[in-house]
């Protein structure tokens, strides 16, 4: 009978034993610890300026907007439909930085006169302050195919906000056209902030 005890005893001390085993087992390969925090998923940016600051950037500080280029502009349509002149205007007291994708980064630094190729894009963050880490807003001109925009060199424009992920407005808008009809001989593009030192052809 004390026999029969001694092996019910010793059988379930085995039972323990494997079920401690399991358990460690488990324990070292995070099965029971809690979900640990994954990394921050990756900004979702407009796909057309996915990237952009991976882009060539044109000008290395961030540059005040030149006071003829922000007069050009100074009446600004809003979101809402509102013609202004003032804190909206996405030009108004404001520092600028350029990027351009690799379609059109020779266009941009080594020509003259330049012909930007189709696909080329071109992103210029507005900032409030030149220190500043976040843009206020994006303003995009993608080239397009021949046709899409003669009288405007077939670029479309884009607005999106300062994140990158939400487009304000695009297509063939008005308010930026006419900013940069007078800019044909550099295919439609104000190059005010390329480098003093830039040898162009």
């Amino acid at each position: 009978m004390i026999n029969l005890q001694k092996s019910k005893i010793v059988i379930l001390s085995f039972g323990l034993v494997g079920v401690l085993a399991v358990s460690i087992a488990y324990l070292a390969t995070g099965a029971f610890t809690s979900a640990q925090p994954s990394n921050p998923p990756a900004p979702k940016y407009v796909k057309e300026i996915d990237g952009y600051r991976n882009w060539t950037k044109v000008n290395s500080t961030p540059q005040l907007m030149p006071g003829r280029v922000a007069a050009a502009c100074a009446i600004w349509r809003s979101s809402t439909g509102v013609v202004i002149d003032g804190s909206d205007n996405p030009h108004r007291n404001k520092y600028f930085t350029v990027y351009v994708n690799d379609i059109g980064r020779e266009a941009m630094l080594k020509h003259k006169n330049p012909n930007f190729p189709e696909g080329s894009v071109i992103v210029k963050e507005k900032l409030s302050a030149q220190d500043s880490q976040a843009p206020e807003l994006l303003t995009v001109m993608i080239k397009q195919k021949k046709g899409f925009n003669p009288v405007n060199g077939d670029w479309e424009y884009m607005v999106v906000d300062g994140k990158g992920e939400t487009v304000q407005g695009r297509g063939n808008l008005e308010n930026c056209q006419r900013c940069h009809i007078d800019k044909q001989k550099t295919d439609y593009i104000f190059r005010t902030y390329l480098p003093v030192d830039a040898k162009l052809d």
